[in-house]
């Protein structure tokens, strides 16, 4: 709700705690285990490709929402740093660790897992962490998203926040993650035509240059039809990553029947300082 600062605030202390807390976890772990959990036989709930779609589907929906935040980076260096040095890294040790820690005690939910091994205030706080930094972003993104849609003034941003993240916990507590596969699978579906029609717009397009970039007047409806259509295609095939082919193409076709006005509204200030860095 109180935006950026407070979501990095947040992050500088909560990301280093829960580090710790699934080191200390993954050691008693193995301490009160052993390393026979390692070696049983799994009980397979998907085949391999399932594994795999699930996978993309949810780095699919995470590659296109992180330009709602590394808009406030000052360069692409920047911006690939903060991925290749920040996000990656952390993203494969935690999800070593929290294999291990699972794998170890034949329990999936790795804040029972802590408890199970004696530390039940560093489960639930574990738990209560992971949720937090995760669907504070997700809230950020979702209320940033709906007041540029409904042009809503800036202004509000906080209230739309606060509702966005009462709706999502209240789908969350009704059930709507026991259907976790189906809802992925829906989103990047939505996702990757998003994504693909970014990339035309602005590397094939804009050639990749930032001041060749400027908003829209109004909407981009070659964007909103390129997406429907691939959104669309992407569902009934089945193939959630056929959408960003497919966005990417309708709407280089329709970019020539439906030109857009993006050269007479004034630009972001934030928006100008950081295409004014890239550039220099």
């Amino acid at each position: 709700v109180f935006g950026m600062g407070a979501l990095e605030k947040l992050d500088k202390i909560s990301i280093p705690l829960l580090m710790v807390i699934m080191l200390v976890g993954t050691y008693l772990a193995l301490s009160k285990y052993g390393f026979n959990g390692l070696n049983a036989a799994p009980e397979y709930s998907m085949s391999f490709l399932a594994g795999v779609g699930l996978s993309f589907n949810f780095y699919a929906i995470g590659a296109v929402a992180p330009s709602d935040f590394t808009r406030y980076q000052k360069t692409r260096k920047d911006v690939a740093k903060s991925t290749i040095w920040g996000v990656f890294p952390m993203g494969v040790f935690t999800l070593v660790l929290g294999i291990l820690m699972t794998k170890l005690a034949d329990n999936f939910d790795i804040s029972m897992v802590l408890i199970a091994v004696g530390l039940p205030t560093l489960g639930v706080l574990a738990m209560v962490l992971s949720t937090w930094t995760t669907n504070s972003t997700n809230a950020y993104t979702a209320a940033l998203n709906i007041t540029m849609a409904f042009n809503i003034p800036d202004n509000r941003r906080r209230e739309v926040t606060a509702v966005a993240g009462i709706i999502g916990t209240v789908l969350g507590a009704a059930g709507a993650l026991d259907h976790i596969e189906g809802m992925l699978s829906m989103m990047a579906c939505i996702a990757c035509p998003i994504g693909g029609i970014m990339l035309a717009d602005y590397w094939i397009l804009g050639k990749g240059k930032p001041q060749n970039w400027a908003p829209v007047k109004g909407f981009n409806w070659a964007g909103v039809i390129a997406w429907v259509i691939g959104a669309s295609v992407a569902y009934y095939l089945y193939i959630e990553w056929s959408g960003i082919l497919i966005g990417m193409v309708v709407y280089l076709i329709l970019i020539k029947v439906l030109p857009v006005d993006n050269k007479k509204l004034d630009v972001d200030p934030l928006i100008k300082e950081a295409i004014d860095s890239e550039v220099a």
